[in-house]
């Protein structure tokens, strides 16, 4: 069989993070049609849209995908290659300059024995509250977030509003400052349970775990969780369309003393949204510079435990600053920072890739260019039906607009029906 090249279609590169993830790596050793195959729907191409971008039909597609003999001819490969950016050693195709290390899921140090323990009937009444035991709980935390990145969010929510109860019912057992450690912990967790309901679009219950969460926080004087669910609130506000009101709580968070640096900068770019939403040019950018002073310098670093906004850093305000110009009618501006800033992304963090990609293309249809706002839409869409996401799709229905434009009605069309 001899390929012929199909019509040219631009894609946003693929983060370079994605190539060593354990998701790709486990596609690695299984066959190079495993990784065309990820990275086919990483870009939200159906078999047949791939086959006619590289001159292939999409049962050939299937078999190389499926690991046929089209998997390990390196003339194919090559073509796969650069239609989709693949780097030439993770198709085996090259050297690789450094071998990757061995194939695991993300690492963690959880003790698996302790939680069994907890799940037990009867067995958080009989619990010792220690160090070693708020520390295993702290790493639950960690592990379960990452799970996010790889789990629908309404399929984790179950689990851990489980892990919050089981928490929450250890306060009564533990004793002295331990009763602290525990109820801070526990509004850890009501944080992370209002967040699974805010991605799966119960803003009733997102609203309500975030109360919950705030008055945990205050009761055990958790100053950046207190800030931290000021911001959700006015993330909740916004989404609800009350801009004002979003204001106000964007600077509830921003005004919480003793805060790390980079929760206070979560939460000045939360009012520098507000501002955005409201036109106000000015006072956003500023916001965003004050931002990005704060976690600039900021060593980033992956502890065992849970640790609140560790992970934020000055990437996170660049693509706000992309997200913020997009709000300001900057569409230039906007996509060039989009540009520039999705290929750092990190592949672990796929349901904020799929609303920037929204956002990248809200702007393409504003300026008229319709066939890279399907693109980028088409892999929004992926990446919300990979996360179950709904802030993803409520970012896409602002390209209803255009819903009779021939290149977005496919877009739209899958997003169902107005609510």
């Amino acid at each position: 069989m001899t390929p012929s090249a199909g019509p040219e279609r631009v894609l946003f590169p693929l983060p370079p993070a994605m190539w060593d993830s354990w998701e790709m790596r486990r596609a690695r050793a299984e066959s190079p049609g495993a990784v065309i195959a990820l990275a086919r729907r990483s870009y939200g191409l159906r078999q047949d849209e791939l086959g006619t971008m590289a001159g292939f039909s999409q049962s050939a597609i299937s078999r190389l995908e499926s690991g046929g003999n089209l998997a390990f001819d390196t003339r194919v490969l090559r073509i796969f290659q650069s239609l989709l950016g693949i780097p030439a050693p993770v198709l085996g195709i090259a050297d690789p300059e450094v071998e990757p290390g061995p194939l695991e899921a993300p690492g963690h140090g959880l003790d698996t024995d302790v939680l069994l323990m907890l799940c037990a009937p009867g067995a958080v009444s009989r619990a010792p509250v220690d160090a070693d035991l708020v520390h295993q709980l702290l790493v639950a935390r960690r592990v379960v977030n990452d799970l996010d990145d790889w789990i629908a969010c309404g399929e984790l929510l179950a689990t851990v509003r489980r892990l919050y109860e089981l928490v929450d019912g250890l306060r009564s057992p533990a004793g002295g400052v331990w009763r602290e450690h525990v109820l801070n912990v526990a509004a850890l967790y009501a944080e992370f349970c209002a967040w699974l309901h805010l991605e799966t679009g119960d803003l009733a219950g997102a609203s309500s775990w975030t109360t919950r969460a705030l008055q945990q926080a205050q009761a055990v004087d958790d100053r950046d969780l207190v800030a931290y669910a000021y911001r959700r609130m006015s993330q909740l506000a916004q989404i609800e369309g009350d801009d004002e009101r979003a204001l106000g709580l964007a600077r509830a968070a921003t005004r919480e003393s003793g805060v790390g640096p980079q929760t206070h900068a979560m939460a000045l770019q939360q009012e520098a949204r507000s501002y955005a939403r409201l036109g106000d040019e000015q006072r956003c950018l500023a916001t965003l510079d004050k931002a990005y002073t704060l976690v600039e310098g900021v060593p980033q670093g992956r502890s065992e435990e849970y640790r609140l906004a560790s992970w934020f850093s000055v990437q996170h305000v660049d693509m706000e600053r992309a997200a913020c110009c997009v709000e300001l009618g900057r569409l230039t501006e906007a996509l060039e920072l989009h540009r520039t800033g999705l290929p750092h992304w990190s592949p672990n963090c796929r349901w904020a890739l799929g609303v920037h990609f929204g956002k990248v293309a809200l702007a393409h249809a504003r300026l008229g260019d319709f066939d890279q706002a399907a693109a980028a839409g088409a892999q929004a869409l992926a990446l919300a039906n990979g996360t179950g996401c709904q802030l993803i799709i409520t970012e896409l229905r602002r390209l209803r607009r255009w819903a009779h434009t021939p290149a977005i009605v496919g877009i739209v069309d899958a997003l169902g029906p107005p609510e």
